[in-house]
Parts: C-alpha cells; sequence; structure tokens
C-alpha cells in the first residue's frame, strides 16, 4: 500500500485526525460596496489579487463547487465585496471574501481608485478578519503592484500570505524556484503554496492553511 501524502512536517496533507478537510456546503451572503455593510458571520479570510488571476476559480475549487463564484475573461468583473460562507468537514464555519481584482490595463483608473477604496474599507473594518491571501500567477514575473500592497498590510498588521495559481500551467521542475521568488519578494516567514484550480494541485493544503488562520490553536 502506498505511504500517504504527507507535508513538510511529517502530518498527512490536508488531514484532521487523519481525515481530509473540506468543504462540505458553502453559499453566497452578500456583495457589498461601502463600510458598514458585512454582515455578522464566522471568522473571515480574503482573496485579492490582479484580475484574471484565478481568484474566482480557487474559491469554486477551495468550496468543491463549479459556479459559486462568478469566473470571467474579462477584467474588473468582480465590482464588490463579495462574500461565501462554507461549512467545513470539521464542524467549522468559515466566511470566504472575493475582493476586487487590481492592477490590470485593461480596467480605467477610475474603476481602479474606486476598487482600491473598495479594499481598503473593508480590510481596515472587518472585525472578522483573519488572513488575506494575495494571489500571484505562476507564469508572471514581479508584481510591484502586489509587493507594495503587502507592505501595506504589514504597516497596518493585516495578516497575509501568498499564493502561486495556476500552478498547471508550469512545468514541475519550475515551481519550486517560483515559489522561493515570491517568498522573498514578500518577505514570507514559510514557501508560498503552489495551486492549480484545474487539477486541484494544492488546494487541500490551502483549505487547511486557511482554517488554520482562522481557528488558531490557543
Amino acid at each position: 500500500m502506498a505511504a500517504a501524502a504527507r507535508t513538510a512536517t511529517g502530518a498527512p496533507a490536508g488531514s484532521q485526525r487523519g481525515r481530509t478537510l473540506r468543504v462540505v456546503s458553502a453559499q453566497f451572503v452578500a456583495a457589498v460596496t461601502r463600510a458598514g455593510e458585512v454582515p455578522a458571520g464566522p471568522p473571515e479570510v480574503a482573496f485579492v489579487g490582479r484580475s484574471n488571476v484565478g481568484k474566482s476559480s480557487l474559491i469554486n475549487a477551495l468550496c468543491n463547487q463549479t459556479a459559486l463564484a462568478r469566473t470571467s475573461k474579462t477584467p474588473g468583473r468582480t465590482q464588490a465585496v463579495v462574500l461565501f460562507d462554507a461549512q467545513l468537514s470539521s464542524g467549522q464555519a468559515l466566511r470566504l471574501v472575493d475582493l476586487p481584482g487590481f492592477g490590470h490595463a485593461a480596467v480605467s483608473k477610475t474603476m481602479l481608485a474606486a476598487f482600491s477604496e473598495m479594499i481598503q474599507f473593508y480590510l481596515l473594518a472587518a472585525e472578522g478578519l483573519k488572513l488575506v491571501v494575495i494571489l500571484q500567477d505562476c507564469r508572471r514575473d514581479r508584481d510591484d503592484d502586489a509587493i507594495g500592497f503587502a507592505g501595506w498590510l504589514r504597516d497596518n498588521r493585516v495578516p497575509y500570505e501568498v499564493v502561486a495559481t495556476k500552478a498547471d500551467a508550469v512545468p514541475a521542475t519550475r515551481r519550486g524556484a517560483v515559489c522561493q521568488r515570491l517568498q522573498a519578494e514578500f518577505r514570507l516567514k514559510r514557501l508560498p503554496l503552489a495551486v492549480s484550480a484545474r487539477d486541484r494541485a494544492g488546494v487541500d493544503e490551502l483549505l487547511v492553511r486557511v482554517r488554520n488562520a482562522a481557528f488558531p490553536k490557543p
């Protein structure tokens, strides 16, 4: 019998007491555009990145659904802070937040400014926010906008992680180098995950990281 996949720490990947953590149900809650409109709910983990980085596809993969979060090839389609509540197989409830994309050349400067203001109000006002996941396309080079955003998060003491998306589009032999570069650029304490919504590489481990951030052990 083949040995179970294990993480760098030696624990079974994506496990909780020997069982794979998963989302058993998820639903759309609200799309908000102003401070004070976010309804009370479970601990929140927000996802942010450039338009077309794969935010909605990754949220769908995490929730084991195909159409929960709206996906589009049109830049700037997410024009609100979109909230989804997920029930985990561990019995815990978690809120996933899809933030508007930023930094896309096809989006007007006026719209980008509105997106920036919307993201900022949410990040500074959200009482239940536990983690921001900054998504970076594995195929892209250094992203100064995202690096600057990470610096803003550090200055405001908002915890964040970086995830390299669309890993299936990069040869496996290059993924380690991509993650090492991102770790240095974003000043991360640990190596970021490389994930693929298409083949689910890294998705289960990301869900564990998200759950652990939302529900830290005492």
